[in-house]
């Protein structure tokens, strides 16, 4: 009998063994020590879920050269974990930070196997939904493809010198083997794979070589962790090789917890359409997933349509402790408030128009 496949649920415990084994510093369970830029401890604890270095990267803010760095895939429409990153960069610009959004065409390209015209395509209109949310390209912020940096390629070939076979084998999303088992990814450590993450180790490290950042934070969901031990580990490669004078740059990293999926999906994906909702999606269908989809939950943070109103909404913070108190107790004013919140998300999602 074929051995039952072991779906991953993004819940506490899975968090918990994550950032034991990692020795990442937990937010959303335990009181914060630190602030960053106009975001207090609260607004850190409810936007995301654990750091590493974070607290080094918040003292040097205003020392050093610094800005934080997050980037997009591009196989299909944005769905709303994709909303909720592009939400979150265009608030740590509001809070006084410069932000460097990458859109990855060319990792959609070869990680993907997408079609270079259909990323490239892609990659035009993700730019204009972002703008059109608010983010702000000007210097120091940056928003940018990887197909149109061609210094960043120079660079993912001068850090290619300090990777190797092992680097790579220990870099998959822990919902690999999901991906991979239904078609949608390389099973194997391929050549064009070890090209996109070399690429997207260049996205974080060229912002030290061509432009002198040197407090660079990365922000990424959770699932993504093992992309910055694998920029962390080059970087101590580089400087350990003494080939770059004064290499000196400090990587951090802030992620955020995962949106689950509608229908019992680990979480929601562009890869598969079920599991949550795309910002093309008609009205009808949004109302339909939000109102009637978000199954059976023990605890607000567990709730597919509460994590959605954290991640994915203009709610101030007072409001979202109303709706966590509703959510929590199931009451009528819970109702009301998807219903207020299939009207406010409707309104965001139709930008990408």
């Amino acid at each position: 009998m074929a051995e039952k496949e072991k779906i991953i649920k993004f819940d506490k415990e899975y968090y918990n063994s994550l950032m034991k084994e990692y020795g990442y510093d937990p937010l959303e369970f335990e009181r914060i020590n630190f602030s960053l830029g106009k975001f207090s401890k609260e607004d850190l604890q409810r936007k995301w879920l654990c750091h590493q270095g974070c607290d080094k990267f918040a003292r040097n803010l205003n020392k050093k050269k610094s800005i934080v760095t997050t980037g997009l895939g591009l196989t299909g429409v944005p769905h709303i974990g994709t909303l909720s990153q592009i939400l979150r960069a265009v608030s740590m610009q509001k809070a006084g930070i410069p932000v460097q959004m990458v859109l990855g065409d060319l990792d959609a390209y070869n990680h993907k196997s997408k079609p270079l015209k259909d990323a490239l395509k892609l990659s035009k209109k993700y730019k204009k939904f972002i703008l059109k949310l608010g983010f702000n390209p000007n210097s120091p912020s940056i928003l940018r493809s990887q197909y149109d940096e061609l210094n960043v390629l120079r660079t993912s070939y001068l850090i290619g010198h300090f990777m190797d076979e092992e680097m790579f084998s220990q870099t998959d999303e822990d919902l690999h083997n999901f991906y991979s088992k239904r078609g949608k990814i390389d099973k194997e450590m391929t050549y064009r794979r070890k090209l996109s993450l070399n690429l997207m180790i260049a996205d974080f490290i060229d912002l030290y070589l061509k432009q002198g950042f040197n407090n660079v934070l990365v922000m990424l969901g959770v699932d993504e962790h093992k992309y910055v031990r694998f920029g962390k580990e080059t970087i101590r490669r580089i400087t350990l090789s003494k080939q770059f004078k004064k290499f000196r740059i400090n990587l951090s990293a802030l992620y955020s917890p995962i949106i689950k999926g509608f229908y019992n999906y680990p979480k929601m994906s562009k890869s598969f359409p079920d599991s949550g909702i795309t910002v093309d999606m008609k009205k009808s269908e949004i109302k339909k997933r939000i109102m009637n989809g978000e199954g059976d939950y023990d605890k607000p943070e567990n709730n597919v349509v509460y994590q959605m109103m954290v991640s994915a909404s203009y709610y101030t913070p007072k409001e979202l402790e109303e709706r966590y108190n509703w959510c929590l107790n199931r009451t009528k004013k819970w109702q009301r408030a998807k219903e207020d919140y299939v009207e406010m998300l409707f309104n965001i999602c139709s930008l990408w128009k």
